[in-house]
């Protein structure tokens, strides 16, 4: 269990809160699809971190990104006409190219041009890859490295993503990522459906062996089979909320990248990065390429009807009764937990190990941080993100996974 000190200092985002600051200074962050934003179409409101941002694309084909509120009045820049790369506020038609300076103030009588150099705009570097738009929302001039993963760079089609905004601290979603633990008890009518008994309820006790990473950790969750070999799973944890999770096809060259992005401090943005360097990425009830912004989907039904759970589906063999999509299940139990965890009431145990390395991770770099230090787990620089790779395999015995670390 942790403190309940340890517990706000983990979850809390917005405002002047450590983590939110810590997170804005030191990391890209995954603001929205790209596909979503449309060359002089409309801008799209964003938030983070507690707080609101407005993202377009300009006629050029470069995206901008800014704080929400007009610098003039506040109005929102979502309204905005997108046009001659540039965001024009409708209400006094104040004007803002997409590299964020001030080019139009129409109700300057005077010295309109001498007028614009002294209006500032909040504007945010942004990079495009993997078919998101990422944005840095620190202070300074230069940006930190960015994580440029193995699916960075990847032709279109063999990697797809898609997210969901879910009502629940982010970090009982980054938390639910990395607990292998439950795959084979909330997920079995999903996995059963594609035949993997691996992961199956009747083997729920995996054994973790975890290393230390300079971006975080990785460990092995080893299952054992009933004809003596090892079903062994090395998944990743890279700071501040990326699980980096084996793929489900023991033949397919890729892996699934998972990550809960805080909204404010009781909503997340949940994505899911699944690539494939060999063929393009199938197209299955884990992703969506018609709903890419809304998927997986939320459970159908309000808490006073146990979030839409189907009894009858329960009754007719399906474990959950939440049968929309297998994250539609860790939905629902992320959901369950309220807002935010009080995790000063758990009670762990062995299988929980992944989930204490994900809490001393990061309590370790929001520390640092408040000490007026780079966290070492965001010294980029070192970091070769391009290689981290998750790995399932089966073993005869349990000497060869370890080089799978």
């Amino acid at each position: 269990m942790l403190s309940r000190e340890d517990n706000e200092l983990l979850t809390r985002v917005s405002g002047d809160a450590p983590m939110g600051r810590m997170i804005r200074q030191h990391w890209w962050i995954p603001a929205g699809l790209s596909a979503q934003l449309e060359a002089d179409g409309k801008p799209r409101r964003v938030r983070l971190l507690g707080r609101n941002y407005v993202a377009f694309r300009a006629t050029g084909g470069k995206v901008g990104f800014f704080d929400e509120a007009c610098p003039h009045r506040g109005a929102s820049m979502a309204l905005a006409r997108n046009e001659d790369n540039a965001l024009r506020c409708i209400y006094h038609g104040w004007k803002f190219s997409v590299e964020g300076v001030t080019v139009a103030v129409p109700t300057q009588p005077a010295n309109e041009a001498e007028y614009c150099k002294h209006v500032p705009l909040e504007h945010y570097p942004v990079r495009e890859e993997g078919g998101i738009y990422w944005v840095w929302l620190g202070e300074g001039d230069t940006p930190p490295k960015f994580q440029n993963f193995e699916f960075c760079g990847l032709p279109p089609g063999h990697v797809v993503a898609v997210c969901q905004t879910v009502p629940a601290n982010w970090l009982q979603g980054v938390e639910t990522t990395m607990d292998s633990a439950h795959l084979g008890m909330l997920h079995q009518s999903w996995l059963s459906s594609v035949g993997d008994i691996r992961l199956s309820s009747a083997n729920m006790a995996p054994v973790y062996h975890v290393e230390q990473k300079p971006y975080g950790f990785r460990y092995a969750s080893v299952r054992a089979l009933a004809d003596g070999s090892s079903y062994v799973r090395t998944n990743s944890f890279v700071l501040p909320w990326y699980g980096v999770v084996a793929p489900g096809r023991s033949q397919s060259r890729g892996g699934n990248f998972f990550f809960a992005v805080p909204v404010d401090d009781e909503h997340l943005c949940y994505w899911n990065i699944v690539y494939d360097f060999d063929q393009p990425v199938e197209i299955t009830q884990q992703v969506s390429d018609t709903r890419p912004e809304s998927w997986p989907p939320l459970p159908p039904g309000p808490p006073e009807d146990n979030w839409g759970q189907d009894r009858e589906a329960m009754k007719n063999g399906h474990f959950t009764g939440f049968t929309q999509a297998l994250g539609t299940e860790d939905f629902a139990v992320i959901m369950s937990m309220g807002p935010i965890v009080d995790r000063s009431k758990e009670y762990l145990g062995a299988g929980d190990g992944a989930v204490l390395a994900v809490r001393r991770c990061l309590l370790a770099a929001v520390r640092e941080f408040m000490q007026n230090r780079t966290p070492a787990l965001a010294n980029h620089e070192a970091i070769p993100y391009e290689r981290i790779r998750p790995v399932a395999a089966v073993f005869d015995g349990e000497a060869r996974w370890r080089e799978m670390l």
